[in-house]
């Protein structure tokens, strides 16, 4: 809906995560797929006497709606033995370009638009997924739910 932060430049630390990714029709699957992979990642984290280091983050691996390769995570404060569908990873220190989107997430579009644009603009390439870390829940109006959007990128060689 609404862009509310410049977009900038951050380096995000060494991060340990527990994931789940799968390939989906976005349309008819990707509910259920984020509700139960939040579910039973929060219930490992909690077995593991542990608590989560964010909120959701999601991790577009393409673009295509009927084929979506998408990853579904939550930061842990330490490596957590991965388990059944579950991996455990630890992303590397990364550069990335940000920007926090405030709305209706069907309405994310422009402020994901002009972060993609903003990467070229300024001598950047993308080299990974399309982030979106959920900042708070939907407990509140969906015009207040912020969203931090992220591409990991790399400066552009001649």
């Amino acid at each position: 809906m609404t862009r509310i932060a410049d977009i900038m430049l951050k380096q995000l630390p060494e991060q340990h995560m527990l994931t789940h990714r799968k390939t989906i029709n976005f349309f008819a699957e990707y509910a259920d797929f984020m509700g139960e992979t939040i579910n039973d990642i929060l219930q490992l984290i909690e077995e593991n006497k542990a608590l989560p280091s964010s909120g959701p983050i999601v991790c577009f691996h393409n673009i295509d709606l009927e084929k979506l390769d998408v990853e579904i995570g939550f930061a842990t404060p330490r490596s957590i033995e991965a388990k059944d569908e579950i991996r455990s990873l630890t992303h590397p220190i990364r550069t990335v370009a940000l920007t926090i989107d405030r709305g209706p997430y069907e309405k994310q579009d422009p402020t994901l638009e002009e972060l993609m644009q903003w990467v070229p603009d300024h001598d950047y390439q993308a080299i990974g997924g399309i982030y979106y870390h959920y900042l708070n829940g939907e407990e509140q109006s969906e015009n207040d739910y912020l969203t931090e959007m992220y591409l990991p990128i790399k400066k552009q060689e001649d």
